[in-house]
């Protein structure tokens, strides 16, 4: 008796487990698009550069949107954007709406010399800006 009970009470865990595993949430930061970029064309040095940043995701999805920017060179630096997706292993029904983000960066030029910005505006399309 203990033994077919034993049984069934493995099946039924076996079962539920199998269940909730279609459900399990997914969440991985993934790259999104910059839409629309604003830099100041001339600074002086010790001056602060105004760097603005609207990113935007296609869908519900996404969220946490930041913008993160990163010295390559001595006057070359990159700007991405990026998000967290979350979705469900089994598909998910993603809200039909845009997410933005806005950032503005205040950059100081400490030494002279023209600046460049990278700007990885989708997926494969870089956009260059001199400084």
């Amino acid at each position: 008796m203990k033994t077919l009970i034993l049984i069934i009470s493995s099946i039924t865990i076996g079962f539920v487990l199998n269940c909730c595993e279609k459900d399990r949430s997914i969440e991985r930061i993934g790259m999104v698009q910059i839409e629309n970029s604003n830099i100041t064309d001339t600074v002086l040095t010790n001056e602060i550069a105004s760097i603005s940043i609207k990113a935007s995701a296609s869908d519900g999805c996404w969220s946490d949107l930041y913008v993160d920017i990163e010295k390559e060179e001595l006057y070359e630096y990159s700007i991405k954007a990026y998000g967290t997706f979350s979705c469900f292993e089994g598909g998910c029904a993603c809200p039909a709406v845009m997410v933005y983000h806005d950032t503005i960066i205040d950059f100081q030029l400490i030494q002279k010399g023209t600046y460049l910005f990278r700007i990885q505006k989708q997926h494969g399309g870089l956009l260059r800006r001199n400084l």
